[in-house]
């Protein structure tokens, strides 16, 4: 009898629940969204010889997201995601971890954030550059740096139609994971609109590590869109300091990216990526493992075809040249992509 009359208040329990969401969600407090995107992919060439010609269908992105608008000021988001592991090796079901989950309050133009929330790292870059169906943008590809973080952020602008712009956050530095240490990771983007068209952003970071192993960056992105067309040019500098009197590690990430809309069904991308310094984590990278021991250049051209509104098909291909590592050529990365995505 007490388990059924507990089963019974969980139903009514869930019941409310389902139609609070749905009365915010008919009425405009609360908003759910979703966004999908994912490939079939073929290596037609590949550094690492056993994954030559591998090929199959992945999803690279899921998002459930829910907006919710408690007054005027303050709002706040919950959004799960969930996506392939893309180690080639890993055999699983999807599984959903938490993505975003924050309160903001917003008065005239400062933002206030706090909780796991995007952080500033690259965020104006992805905005810009559209094509995170595609791939990531350079230091998310490189894996240095991270897309959110938990901790508290402050955005807002000044002058006359927002010319100046920033992005400050002071977070754990482990992204969405939990914190396990007394370090903090400190970022500041800042941004000059000098038109509508033409931005420049500069970005630093400081991230604090135990056993005085410190890192930070350095940054700088260039950005011009029109309704046509859209350029980004991007410079970054990552020191990661190995503690012990050992020497310090650099690397330098140069890129540039296009693109075209040729209509509004139509458009074209093409990014060039050059990396300086070898990635001694490359190899670890999901979907696209570089070679952990040779600088390397990046090409990426697509065609994004737009069927009807909220959903792209996207043929691209991927090239990655290597340089000789003691006199010794590695072979190139070829992948070519038949990218899916959609949002509602």
């Amino acid at each position: 009898m007490k388990v059924l009359k507990g089963m019974v208040r969980l139903a009514w329990v869930l019941s409310l629940l389902s139609l609070m969401g749905l009365w915010s969600f008919v009425y405009g407090e609360g908003k759910f969204s979703g966004l999908v995107f994912g490939d079939f992919f073929y290596n037609i060439s590949n550094n690492n010889s056993t994954l030559k010609n591998q090929n199959g269908f992945w999803f690279r992105r899921i998002y459930f997201t829910y907006d919710y608008k408690i007054s005027d000021n303050w709002s706040t988001r919950f959004r799960l995601e969930m996506n392939s592991p893309g180690d080639f090796k890993t055999s699983d079901t999807l599984k959903s971890y938490v993505k975003d989950a924050y309160l903001s309050y917003k008065k005239d133009k400062i933002n206030f954030i706090l909780g796991i929330s995007p952080s500033p790292t690259w965020e104006f870059i992805e905005s810009i550059w559209g094509y995170r169906s595609v791939e990531k943008t350079p230091l998310d590809l490189y894996k240095m740096g991270d897309s959110r973080d938990f901790g508290i952020a402050f955005k807002g602008s000044l002058g006359k139609n927002g010319f100046f712009g920033y992005h400050l956050m002071v977070g754990n530095g482990e992204g969405v994971k939990s914190e396990f240490n007394k370090e903090k990771k400190y970022m500041g983007a800042f941004q000059l609109n000098f038109t509508k068209a033409l931005s420049l952003e500069l970005y630093t970071d400081y991230a604090q590590g135990s056993n005085q192993k410190n890192y930070y960056t350095y940054q700088g992105f260039l950005a011009w869109k029109s309704k046509k067309a859209r350029i980004g040019i991007q410079y970054s500098q990552q020191t990661r300091e190995q503690g012990a009197g050992k020497e310090d590690l650099k690397f330098d990430v140069y890129s540039i990216f296009g693109i075209l809309n040729l209509s509004d069904r139509v458009s074209l991308l093409a990014r060039y990526d050059g990396v300086d310094d070898p990635l001694p984590w490359g190899s670890t990278v999901s979907y696209v493992p570089f070679n952990s021991s040779a600088p390397f250049n990046l090409i990426l051209l697509g065609f994004d075809f737009r069927p009807i509104k909220n959903v792209s098909f996207i043929p691209n291909i991927m090239y990655v040249s290597y340089k000789d590592v003691n006199g010794k050529s590695l072979d190139n990365d070829v992948q070519l992509k038949l990218t899916f995505y959609y949002f509602f």
